[in-house]
């Protein structure tokens, strides 16, 4: 089974994590304000950073899952 993220999938859950860290980190309204505007501005949808960022976190998914499998195979039954 293979999964893949897409552009919109990762730009979303990255604007859900920056949006709660800049609530929850205890930062300065300037820093808020600056970690919002790094978001917006360098990681847009079609830029090199979201295009690296995907590609990443897709290759990572990739290799968590197969270690995963391996796991499983290696698992002897009545370990369970």
């Amino acid at each position: 089974m293979e999964v893949r993220f897409t552009d919109d999938e990762l730009a979303e859950a990255l604007t859900i994590i920056v949006n709660r860290i800049a609530a929850e980190a205890g930062l300065s309204d300037k820093d808020r304000a600056m970690l919002k505007r790094w978001r917006s501005s360098e990681m847009k949808l079609g830029s090199d950073d979201m295009d690296d960022l995907v590609r990443k976190a897709n290759e990572d998914f990739e290799k968590m899952m197969s270690r995963r499998e391996r796991s499983q195979i290696r698992k002897p039954d009545w370990a369970d």
